[in-house]
């Protein structure tokens, strides 16, 4: 009989089924622990196979479930954050199951879960991570603040550097919106602060009548900025809050201004928000709406130490307009406002490639199908966790490349045509690649969970 025949034969023999109905039954844990045994042997930690020759012989596995989920509750234990038993048995497992799976749903998390219970049947499964979600002793953004808090703190101060954190909204499914606060890292950014809602939430948002959104109040956005500043205090550098035209506000612009840190914010063309420019054609002031300031294409036009609104917030304006924009950018800013329109394009490369990475293109947030908010916030924690974590392990693949290659060569980019190194993958997809192709697989290359951020 060979080795096919012989693992064929034990499949019969030691069926899903058989194994549940062992356990659930007592009938003797030697004999429980015995078939256990045999069938990680057979098809769990070693698997047998056979060469050219006929010849059997062993492969070791690597970067298995379990030696990844305990070196993940190693680095929970170091965090401040209490967990129940329970919770570290799940919590490692469901975030693999969140980055193997290919859409968010239940269904799929259960169909890509795997532990040491021998559960097989997905309905137990899904059922099992269904009461996690929904368990409320279980707060999944105050992890996913204390985990972020945790990797900041491990990366220490930077001399003579800039911090760049980009905030925006995002929809899901009509339900939730999401304000997301984003540090770049290169042309990318990654999570380090998010705050959950459902739109249909009495006074919690300001009205925009335009166009109905829902947009968080001022007083929780403000919040929020504190929240982020004392959170990277720890790394000596100022802070750029890049910001859309929905986070066109004087009062945020003013908060940020007296944190001591820098702000670089789009205002919208229609707005009703006025300008005082000096004209040097005229030798005086004049009161304009932005909208009355043109700029031609390829073209920029800044205004130093203006004052905007009806309080005069002294303030730059930066005015530039691309050939795929039929409305020009107005930038407010406290920087240079030379350097203003360059540093807001760092957003669309940022945290859009972040949201894509959550939806299209990553873990398919628009699928799932769980309406509660509290369940929603505990999804997306592990969501932003196992982004996170991709992050990391692509931009450590990247720092080390020259050492690891030989073990793991995955092409991330290329040359353009004027010899120019590029991108191809980002650094959600190059760490989503590294964990796939290394995740329970003969590629001595280790998956850490160390969560060492390189800035």
């Amino acid at each position: 009989m060979n080795i096919y025949d012989f693992k064929n034969y034990f499949t019969f023999l030691l069926p899903d089924t058989f194994l549940n109905l062992l356990k659930e039954y007592f009938i003797s844990s030697v004999l429980f622990h015995l078939f256990k045994l045999i069938k990680q042997l057979l098809f769990g930690t070693i698997i047998l196979s056979q060469n050219s020759k006929g010849s059997c012989f062993m492969n070791k596995l690597y970067n298995k479930e379990m030696d990844i989920a305990i070196g993940l509750n190693d680095f929970f234990s170091q965090i401040d954050f209490k967990f129940s038993k329970p919770q570290l048995k799940v919590l490692p497992h469901l975030i693999m199951a969140a980055i193997n799976a290919k859409n968010i749903t239940n269904l799929d998390l259960a169909k890509n879960y795997i532990d040491d219970s021998l559960l097989t049947n997905h309905s137990s499964i899904e059922k099992k991570i269904w009461r996690f979600l929904n368990n409320h002793k279980f707060d999944g953004i105050k992890f996913f603040k204390a985990v972020v808090k945790k990797i900041i703190k491990k990366i220490g101060a930077l001399k003579h550097n800039k911090l760049v954190v980009i905030l925006d909204h995002m929809y899901t499914n009509d339900d939730f919106v999401t304000l997301m606060f984003t540090l770049k890292i290169g042309k990318q950014s990654i999570p380090i602060h998010f705050i959950n809602d459902k739109d249909k939430r009495s006074g919690h948002y300001d009205i925009n009548d335009d166009d109905r959104k829902f947009l968080f109040s001022q007083k929780v956005i403000i919040e929020a900025i504190d929240y982020v500043i004392d959170l990277l205090s720890c790394i000596n550098a100022p802070i750029t809050f890049l910001g859309d035209r929905w986070f066109c506000n004087l009062a945020l612009m003013r908060h940020i201004h007296k944190k001591g840190h820098f702000f670089c914010i789009r205002a919208k063309v229609n707005s009703d928000l006025k300008v005082l420019i000096y004209d040097k054609k005229e030798k005086h002031y004049i009161c304009k709406k932005l909208s009355e300031l043109t700029v031609q294409k390829y073209h920029a036009l800044y205004y130093k130490n203006i004052s905007v609104g009806k309080h005069h917030f002294k303030c730059n304006l930066s005015i530039g307009r691309d050939n795929q924009s039929d409305d020009p950018w107005f930038i407010l800013s406290n920087i240079e406002p030379n350097q203003a329109i360059r540093e807001y394009s760092h957003r669309f490369g940022g945290i859009e490639m972040f949201f894509k990475s959550q939806k299209s293109n990553g873990f398919n947030l628009e699928k799932t199908r769980t309406r509660n908010l509290h369940a929603f916030e505990n999804l997306y924690s592990i969501i932003c966790f196992a982004g996170l974590w991709l992050s990391i392990l692509a931009i450590d693949y990247t720092k080390n490349y020259a050492h690891v290659k030989k073990y793991l060569n995955i092409r991330y980019v290329k040359n353009n045509k004027n010899g120019k190194p590029i991108r191809i993958l980002s650094i959600f997809n190059l760490g989503l690649t590294i964990f796939r192709r290394c995740f329970n697989s003969y590629i001595n290359y280790k998956i850490k969970t160390n969560m060492q951020l390189y800035l």
